[in-house]
């Protein structure tokens, strides 16, 4: 054999080996769901056995995936619905999707685009669009299902369209880069709108002047369109003719969770945006500038971790008064969700503000001196399927545990055993273990606060510059004395900052 046809048969074997590992990869696939949605059944069966209310029962098995894979909720809810729908409408799809056929992203797409198509059509569909899908893209697949469906039943893509102006809704999530990015589901001529809108005020309310592409414009009108309706025009002229008669802002409240070290300029570790995630010192700090700032003192440790309810009863601390009343103060629940910053439950990502405020140690309302206080260390923050989860542990419905540690840490343990530790995620970024030195030298301009009228924060931050303060940081007093004081009722409403203050000086 020559040595170009060895080369060629090396390239022929590569490709065999890669189509094999795609088949191998998406049957691997197809058995992960298939067994996700068993033990979906199992559990399911089980918690009717205990009287668990229908309408939920089964739901906790994407949390018990996601301790066990160490996935996200959403991703093993996912799994679930796609399981059930394979299972039960789809039996062509399920078959070749086993046999390694079809990936997930074909199979994902022939479930969402017949989801609402009549049963006996797709029992006439589903063969065709099968076969048609082992040799086409997952783009032109889509298109295709769609013009089929419409030749076939358009009776189904209006009911289709429906659904989906009823599900309508925007979800703002964070980018890899630290911007922010939008997903919104609109009706058709309201999206069109909304483009046209952002086009008229991005070409009509700034002048031949301003610094911004079309593109950036845009972006910044749809936060105008929260704010004043209006963009304001950023040429820096004072007289630009496209300043007049701006109308005052109206801003929504906005968290930030940093510790004082990073606000201070001192240290460059992350801060936490509530909602949306982690951000770099640098915009934390320009977020900084028009806040107003509450203080929160750095939670005690309270040793090892607990093994039961009453165990954990044991571990409050005892500096904290127990609340004998059952809904915390304002204070207090503002503590509670800044510490913890979205649901304790591994892998939800329910922001802390839409979150329940539950009695790690159930409350008890008949003799409340007896255990369960609405202290910081007894609450812990469940969005409302968590809530019912933890509910239904207490009252032994589930063979679940959540087991109480130190330093707000709780251990979930699944019915057949896998566990995971959920640790308080503001705390990270309130009071970073790990303190990231700055690279730069420290710029007053870019760091400087203005704080609305709080004296006791302001306290707290030069205080914590006289413990901090070495020969190598000579700028820190002098820049922070200027700035912080220079502008202190320019603070704009609607910037919240949860400020991390630690108990004793940094080690620097």
């Amino acid at each position: 054999m020559s040595e170009f046809a060895a080369r060629y048969e090396a390239r022929l074997e590569l490709v065999d080996r890669l189509r094999a590992a795609h088949a191998t990869l998406a049957a691997a696939q197809a058995d992960k769901i298939r067994l996700e949605t068993e033990l979906y059944h199992l559990r399911r069966s089980e918690e009717l056995e205990f009287g668990i209310n229908p309408a939920f029962a089964g739901e906790s098995v994407a949390t018990e995936i996601a301790v066990t894979l160490k996935c996200s909720q959403r991703q093993a809810d996912h799994d679930v619905n796609l399981g059930l729908a394979l299972q039960h409408r789809f039996p062509h799809t399920r078959e070749a999707f086993a046999a390694g056929q079809l990936e997930p992203a074909k199979v994902q797409i022939i479930c969402a685009e017949l989801d609402s198509v009549a049963d006996e059509v797709v029992a006439t569909l589903e063969p065709r669009i099968v076969q048609h899908a082992l040799d086409i893209d997952p783009s032109r697949l889509k298109r295709t299902i769609r013009r089929w469906v419409l030749e076939v039943d358009s009776r189904a893509q209006i009911k289709r369209r429906k659904q989906a102006e009823r599900d309508r809704d925007v979800t703002i999530f964070a980018r890899d880069d630290g911007t922010a990015g939008i997903d919104a589901t609109m009706t058709a001529e309201g999206g069109r709108a909304l483009y046209h809108r952002l086009r008229e005020m991005a070409t009509g309310d700034v002048c031949g002047r301003d610094p911004r592409t079309l593109g950036q414009r845009r972006s910044d009108a749809l936060a105008a369109l929260a704010d004043t309706g209006r963009l304001a025009c950023q040429c820096g002229r004072p007289d630009c003719p496209r300043s007049d008669d701006l109308p005052e802002p109206r801003r929504a409240l906005v968290h930030v969770g940093v510790s004082a070290e990073t606000l201070l300029g001192i240290q460059d570790n992350p801060a936490l945006l509530q909602g949306f995630g982690a951000i770099d010192a640098h915009l934390a700090r320009r977020i900084a500038r028009h806040a107003r700032f509450v203080v929160l003192p750095e939670p005690p440790e309270t040793g090892s971790t607990p093994t039961s309810s009453t165990e954990a009863a044991d571990h409050l601390p005892a500096t904290a008064e127990p609340e004998l009343r059952y809904r915390p103060s304002r204070a207090l629940a503002q503590r509670v969700r800044a510490f913890d910053a979205v649901c304790r439950a591994p892998g939800c990502t329910v922001p802390a503000a839409l979150t329940d405020l539950d009695h790690c140690v159930p409350f008890d309302h008949s003799d409340p001196v007896r255990g369960g206080p609405t202290t910081e260390a007894n609450l812990a923050c469940r969005c409302r399927r968590h809530h019912r989860l933890k509910t239904d542990i207490d009252n032994g419905y589930v063979r679940w545990r959540i087991r109480q540690g130190a330093g707000r840490r709780e251990e979930w343990v699944t019915p057949a055993g896998a566990s995971m530790v959920s640790e308080p995620e503001g705390v990270e970024y309130l009071f970073p273990r790990e303190r990231v030195a700055k690279v730069q030298e420290l710029d007053p301009a870019e760091g400087s606060v203005m704080i609305e009228n709080d004296f006791g924060c302001a306290a707290h931050l030069f205080e914590l510059i006289r413990l901090t303060k070495a020969s190598r940081w000579p700028d820190v007093e002098r820049a922070w004395s200027t700035t912080l004081w220079k502008d202190v009722t320019r603070a704009v409403p609607g910037v919240e900052i949860g400020l991390g203050v630690p108990e004793s000086a940094p080690p620097f």
